[in-house]
């Protein structure tokens, strides 16, 4: 597995984990939500619990998208989102977005942490199949103030204060997982 700070252990193993999350639908998705945001204009929430100790990814509990992002952000009302967070998705806290374009533009999707804000071990993300094809640059709110970005290989990591506006050309459009935290 990956640790924060970017150390390779046991790289194939951890490529299998990203894949199978990746892969999966998640289960607190509602019945004729889409996956991630398209290039049709989609903004999206995603809410996760947080990671394990272990080193895991944080599970994600659901996931909708809509046509703004006022109106994704609303679905967290829904009773959807209620049932497949346990009631926690309204009260969520937003860690951080993602952006389909540099300069914090494009589609977009927050990511919303069950747990609350960030603190030192923060939050591990695992982007689906769009965003790790997609994503140039990302916000942080709250504590969320740093992330490390793993390239979808795993064979890469750079930190970076966020917001950063601009992934640079070996992350740009190739991320596969986000251990986001605070400084």
């Amino acid at each position: 597995m990956l640790n924060k700070r970017g150390t390779v252990g046991l790289i194939s193993a951890a490529a299998a984990v990203v894949g199978v999350l990746s892969a999966a639908a998640p289960a607190g998705a509602a019945a004729g939500s889409t996956q991630a945001s398209t290039a049709q204009g989609k903004h999206c929430v995603v809410v996760v619990g947080k990671a394990p100790s272990d080193g895991g990814v944080s599970p994600e509990l659901y996931r909708n998208c809509a046509d703004t992002a006022a109106k994704a952000r609303a679905l967290l009302a829904s009773p959807q989102a209620r049932a497949a967070t346990g009631g926690r998705a309204v009260q969520s806290t937003l860690l951080m977005t993602w952006y389909s374009d540099d300069q914090l533009r494009g589609n977009s999707t927050n990511v919303f942490g069950s747990s609350g804000t960030c603190d030192s071990s923060g939050y591990r993300l695992s982007l689906d199949s769009y965003w790790s094809a997609n994503i140039s640059s990302a916000a942080g709110w709250g504590q969320c103030k740093a992330a490390t970005f793993h390239n979808r290989a795993l064979t890469y990591a750079a930190s970076f204060t966020l917001a950063a506006r601009n992934l640079g050309p070996i992350l740009n459009d190739n991320v596969g997982l986000i251990d986001v935290y605070q400084r």
